[in-house]
């Protein structure tokens, strides 16, 4: 058996907001903070937003990569078009998507 490279972690987080927040806002401030950290979307830590709801998440990144993207969710401090205050906190980093959606 052969040493895997790439392994999946899923970070489950809720977001702290006076309103819902849209998917597409929360995407929009994910590639805003990943440029402010300089992080080349395409090669770097390409974390993606598997499952958003009710302001909370799952966002799915490399095993290497997993402390950068819990960096890049807790640099989201406003979301909107209004800037509004946000607090994201993350819950639990999970190796399996089963066990990320148990904790939603």
């Amino acid at each position: 058996m052969g040493v895997r490279e790439f392994r999946r972690r899923y970070i489950v987080f809720t977001i702290d907001a006076p309103r819902n927040i849209e998917r597409w806002e929360l995407i929009k401030e994910f590639q805003r903070e990943g440029s402010r950290m300089g992080l080349d979307q395409v090669s770097e830590a390409r974390p993606w937003l598997t499952a958003f709801q009710e302001n909370r998440g799952i966002l799915r990144c490399s095993h290497t990569d997993k402390d950068t993207a819990i960096e890049m969710l807790k640099g989201v401090t406003e979301i909107g078009e209004e800037r509004m205050k946000v607090t994201i906190e993350t819950l639990i980093t999970s190796g399996t998507i089963k066990q990320a959606k148990k904790s939603l």
